[in-house]
């Protein structure tokens, strides 16, 4: 099955944002009074959105206020968003392919709005998206299939059509839930088996891989 648009997500799909937040996290345990965290363990909290990202990091602590860490960790991670993120090695040249084959491309992914349109507009202003969306409410928050089924309409597409292409066991049970063609990417924060049992319909370890999989 090849698809004829394709909907990204963003952390650990097209660009490697773990150093960034992982440091934004740890300004907010620090603030609190808790110690720093390592990235390899903020890397298993990332996916699901912000405020579950926040209580995830301090869910051993008693008394915390995790209103106060989201607002620590977000005014920390607007002003230092951009200090070591990267787009993954490949992306850049499957964006072109993409774009010279004329499909349709998005971002759906559970990264505040906030942080993700300007995100875009730095890394990835080169190429055309059809839409950008980023976490705006809970009740929407991915696996929740109503954003993505939205992108699909605006790309004039069926949702067969269209590849859900991340990292995460959320971003395959968004693809299942629309009725997408989800694939793994293995480049990012989640692994093989996680992908497989999420309902990834193939996976793959490089961007360019991608193109065997679009018409």
């Amino acid at each position: 099955m090849k698809g004829n648009g394709i909907i990204f997500d963003f952390d650990g799909t097209l660009a490697d944002t773990l150093p960034d937040i992982a440091d934004s996290v740890n300004a907010g345990l620090i603030a609190l009074g808790l110690a720093a965290r390592p990235y390899a363990e903020v890397r298993d909290w990332i996916g699901e959105g912000l405020p579950l990202l926040c209580r995830r990091a301090i869910r051993d602590a008693d008394g915390v206020d995790l209103d106060e860490m989201v607002r620590v960790v977000t005014g920390h991670y607007r002003e230092n968003r951009l200090n070591k993120v990267r787009p993954f090695d490949g992306v850049a040249a499957l964006l072109d392919a993409l774009v010279e084959r004329n499909v349709p491309i998005a971002v759906l992914t559970n990264k505040p709005h906030e942080h993700t349109t300007p995100m875009r507009d730095a890394l990835f202003s080169d190429w055309p998206f059809a839409a950008i969306e980023g976490y705006r409410e809970e009740s929407r928050r991915k696996p929740d299939p109503r954003a993505a089924l939205e992108i699909v309409g605006r790309m004039g597409l069926s949702p067969g059509e269209v590849l859900m292409v991340g990292d995460s066991f959320t971003d395959m049970q968004t693809g299942v839930n629309a009725g997408l063609v989800p694939i793994g990417c293995t480049w990012g924060y989640r692994s093989r088996a996680e992908l497989l049992d999420a309902g990834a319909h193939a996976l793959i370890d490089h961007p360019g891989e991608l193109l065997t999989h679009v018409r």
